[in-house]
């Protein structure tokens, strides 16, 4: 049974995408069989939980369609004990690990605890979690993109706090990139070269950098922290990086380090969809002991759309300009103080990789693939399909659209453009599946039907 288990996963990597695989079905395995009963182990609660929610059907589903058999699932959360030292051996026990204090810089307010997932988030919370389980396995590099207030420097210092929590004896460097320069200039200035290399290079397991985008020209900068990073690379030490953009859209940067910060995995963060806004302020409002109720909580929540950060911020404003009148805090005096929601709200701009994700979902085929030359209809469809629509809805130029697809020359994206234009007027069908996909990417996400 345990070789149908396997080839049951296997099947699944093709259609869920080897990162998907790598991340959620690898690391759950095959206990043992009982009848129709399958016992399965996953390393962690959380692991256990996604696994269930989220894939534990299309697993149950492929093992229908390979056995003809229904079968029920048990799932334990264990972790592999540590092997016991032989008796009468007499290899010396090793030395007890130096436990490190975690780096100052980091702020107890920021752990997964209190991190809030939602659509926007959900990829790069969930890598967080893997690679702060598994530091320099999993996800190395790890960079995380997104504009300000997302969420990003929460998960770099969960992160810190985690691998500090389960995994003591790691060295933690929390740095952010303009720190990491000053530090570099003063190197420079004092003749210091010796000790700041120690500390980023010798003295490093695990390595924590903030705004990475801020180095970017600033060439001996670069230089230095490239050299750092094949280091650590080599040595199997964990690397997380964030940044307000992906690594090829980051002006100034050399090529050499987008290149090794595209290594491991890249997760974006977007900003927060309504019912995660309002997850947010209840948060808030709970840990700050904020009285306000699930109706204000939602008018507030429509009103700000943008950041984390804005959100939170335009809460406590409400409560504490309520508590100076004297005044309860009702949705009349949110929309006197931060305006009424905007009924026509332009929903947020489209982007390139939004469209790619999106037909990628849709027809089930990997992000890669509509980026790498595959020619077979399965693939090349859907790729035209994507540069159509990121033609029509972002306004990137065509040579733009080819560099994001994989480099590909401007002419191939014109053709592929005129391509869709043209079999949509006698492909009922296309032209109703490129509608949805359009109607799905420009709908705005902040509004739902019931709370």
């Amino acid at each position: 049974m345990s070789d149908i288990w396997s080839e049951a996963l296997q099947g699944l990597q093709p259609r869920l995408g080897a990162q998907t695989y790598d991340l959620w079905l690898r690391p759950i395995a095959l206990r043992r069989v009982t009848g129709t009963h399958l016992h399965l182990t996953a390393p962690n609660r959380f692991m256990k939980e996604w696994f269930e929610n989220h894939y534990l059907g299309v697993v149950l589903d492929e093992l229908r369609a390979r056995t003809a058999q229904t079968y029920d699932v048990e799932i334990e959360v264990t972790t592999e004990p540590t092997p016991a030292p032989l008796p009468n051996a007499t290899t010396p026990p090793p030395p007890r690990p130096l436990i490190t204090a975690p780096p100052p810089q980091l702020s107890g307010r920021y752990r997964f605890q209190n991190f809030i997932k939602g659509a926007g988030n959900e990829l790069a919370a969930s890598a967080a979690w893997a690679a702060a389980n598994e530091p320099g396995t999993r996800f190395n590099p790890f960079f995380i993109y997104g504009g300000v207030g997302l969420g990003k420097t929460h998960l770099l210092h969960a992160i810190g706090h985690h691998i500090h929590a389960t995994r003591p004896e790691l060295r933690i460097v929390y740095q952010s990139a303009e720190r990491f320069m000053n530090e570099f200039i003063a190197a420079v200035r004092f003749n210091q070269f010796d000790e700041f290399r120690s500390r980023y290079r010798e003295q490093c397991d695990v390595l924590l950098i903030d705004d990475i985008q801020f180095i970017a020209g600033r060439d001996r900068t670069m230089d230095e922290f490239f050299h750092v990073f094949n280091v650590l690379y080599e040595a199997e030490k964990q690397i997380v990086v964030t940044a307000d953009r992906m690594p090829s859209e980051m002006q100034g940067m050399e090529d050499r380090l987008i290149s090794r910060l595209n290594w491991g995995l890249v997760a974006d963060i977007k900003p927060p969809d309504l019912e995660t806004r309002i997850a947010i302020l209840r948060q808030k409002a709970e840990h700050d002991r904020i009285p306000i109720s699930d109706d204000v909580t939602l008018h507030l929540a429509s009103i700000v759309r943008s950041n984390v950060r804005e959100l939170e911020g335009s809460l406590v404003r409400v409560s504490t300009l309520a508590g100076l009148k004297n005044v309860p805090i009702t949705c009349d005096f949110v929309s006197e103080l931060l305006g009424a929601p905007a009924v026509n709200a332009q929903p947020p701009p489209v982007s390139i990789e939004n469209v790619q994700k999106t037909v990628a979902a849709h027809f089930s085929v990997r992000i890669t693939d509509l980026k790498g030359p595959r020619r077979h209809q399965g693939i090349s469809r859907p790729r035209m399909i994507a540069m159509y629509l990121s033609r029509q809805l972002t306004g990137a130029s065509f040579p733009e659209i080819g560099l994001r697809f994989g480099g590909k020359d401007h002419s191939t994206v014109i053709n592929a453009c005129k391509r869709i234009e043209s079999i949509q007027s006698d492909d009922r069908e296309l032209r109703a599946t490129v509608d949805t996909l359009r109607r799905q990417l420009t709908s705005d996400t902040s509004t739902v039907a019931t709370m």
